[in-house]
């Protein structure tokens, strides 16, 4: 599974999960939405499920199998429930409308094909040391059955350790356990695919909204976009600037993917603030980048509360503080957990 085609082949099961769970949970609020979009809201629920049982067993220093197991369990609780809604639904067998693909979308492919290429090539790394503490505790976990027990530099024992952690480690090497991949390969390979292209999809999104749903403007930003990332590259002046640095880590997906995010929810949520469904997903955002990025806890907190106090404020929507109360809660929660627990 270490191979290109082991490789595409976890990354289309990814996709298929992303899409299901994301169907699911707009289905739930009765929303419609392109799969473009189902597919984000989708990871977000993945990366949320995962994070609501690794932190508990990160606390309770369970072994990493057990993690494993309930993680396993988890997911298989959450696909069964998809498979239902959507054989209730009736989606299964159902033929679906698919977009015409013009020359633009063409383009557009092709050129997140190339941010992935690069992405996947670059030679440049602008903190190894960084990187080297996520690939380190995510091999340590695999071949020591235990989380942060073990130095991710030296491979000395630590036991207790007062060193703040994030979930990421430990999501490269749960789904390296699941789908027999090295961990190298599951970090520089497999997520820094997923962020690549779930990036493009965010700023797709974001200017498709803003656009009041004009394809061709969201198609020309993610053009524009990914040239402009590819061409940082091509220079040793912009390649500190290069989006695609440090995909191995939790603050390239903080900067790349939930940050992003977080803004497209925001967006939505000036247009349509009476529902559960933007709030829901703003705290899911919330909560699964402050789970996964140490970094997010305070970036994303101050982002998403100036954010809400600019709307509320703006658009004097003063009957809706609780709500903004209710959807920071567990994203701070969890930075209260991992920092002072």
């Amino acid at each position: 599974m270490n191979s290109v085609i082991g490789t595409v082949v976890v990354l289309f099961i990814l996709g298929v999960l992303f899409f299901l769970t994301g169907h699911c949970f707009c289905g739930v609020f009765h929303r419609k939405e392109r799969p473009s979009f189902q597919l984000l809201v989708g990871a977000v629920v993945f990366f949320a499920v995962f994070s609501l049982i690794e932190l508990p067993a990160e606390k309770l220093k369970l072994p990493f199998h057990m993690l494993v197991y309930l993680e396993l369990a988890a997911f298989a609780a959450v696909l069964f429930w998809c498979v239902r809604f959507c054989r209730k639904e009736g989606m299964l067998g159902k033929k679906r409308e698919w977009v015409q693909i013009d020359a633009v979308t063409l383009a557009l492919i092709l050129l997140i094909g190339l941010q992935v290429i690069y992405g996947m090539n670059n030679g440049v790394r602008i903190n190894g040391f960084d990187t080297s503490y996520y690939n380190g505790h995510a091999i340590n976990a695999l071949y020591t059955d235990t989380m942060y027990q073990y130095s991710a530099r030296s491979g000395e024992f630590i036991g207790s350790e007062s060193y703040v952690h994030d979930g990421y480690p430990m999501l490269i090497a749960f789904l390296s356990k699941i789908f027999w991949m090295h961990p190298l390969v599951m970090a520089n390979r497999v997520l820094a695919c997923v962020e690549i292209i779930l990036m493009n999809l965010v700023v797709y999104e974001i200017a498709y909204r803003l656009s009041n749903g004009n394809r061709r403007i969201g198609n020309w930003t993610v053009g524009l976009h990914a040239g402009i990332s590819i061409f940082c590259y091509q220079f040793d002046e912009g390649r500190g600037f290069y989006l695609w640095q440090r995909t191995a880590e939790s603050k390239s997906m903080l900067a790349n993917l939930y940050l992003p995010l977080a803004l497209l929810v925001l967006v939505l949520l000036a247009k349509e603030m009476g529902g559960r469904y933007y709030w829901a997903l703003l705290a899911l955002v919330f909560f699964t980048g402050a789970s996964l990025s140490i970094s997010g806890i305070f970036i994303l907190c101050v982002m998403i509360g100036g954010g809400l106090l600019a709307l509320l404020c703006y658009q004097r929507r003063w009957q809706y503080w609780v709500r903004a109360a209710l959807c920071m809660l567990p994203g701070m929660l969890v930075g209260i957990i991992r920092l002072l627990l």
